[in-house]
């Protein structure tokens, strides 16, 4: 039984996605699980070969303490990335590439984990069409035009 004695103060559900109750196994809608079997189910994906897709995993994997050997990551943070630029967040490269707006009310780990593998696979259709550096640039280009905030609804994008 996931349990915690720890009385939470504040979720950060801005950032987290976790709302009170969410935590709770008695009231809770979400699957819970222990640590050790989250590590678990992390070693036996691991040990199988699965290719974690993602964005900013390194980040990820680095605060839970576990190390993913890179030829098992495919994170997005680097994928849609120049050399000596900044990164860019889901948020963004989803609204360039994609077309949607994510993260508007909250966080949302499902649907992040959603846009970054339809972004790893907009990634493989630019890759295979020979057109990703040039989309790159042009990320860039609209990033910097826009000082890296999506506009509006209604206001004309890329």
């Amino acid at each position: 039984q996931a349990t915690t004695s720890h009385e939470v103060v504040d979720y950060l559900t801005e950032f987290s996605g976790i709302n009170p109750g969410d935590l709770d196994v008695a009231v809770s809608s979400k699957h819970l699980t222990t640590l050790k079997a989250t590590y678990l189910k992390l070693l036996y994906l691991l040990e199988v070969g699965v290719k974690f897709v993602g964005h900013g995993l390194k980040k990820d994997f680095r605060v839970i303490n576990i190390l993913i050997p890179p030829e098992n990551v495919l994170d997005t943070v680097e994928l849609f990335y120049l050399p000596k630029h900044r990164l860019i967040s889901l948020r963004f490269l989803a609204w360039y590439f994609l077309g949607i707006r994510i993260q508007e009310d909250t966080h949302d780990s499902s649907e992040d984990a959603r846009t970054a593998l339809q972004l790893y696979h907009r990634y493989q259709e630019l890759e295979s069409e020979k057109k990703l550096t040039e989309s790159l640039h042009r990320l860039y280009e609209t990033g910097r035009n826009y000082n890296w905030v999506i506009p509006d609804k209604g206001e004309v994008s890329h």
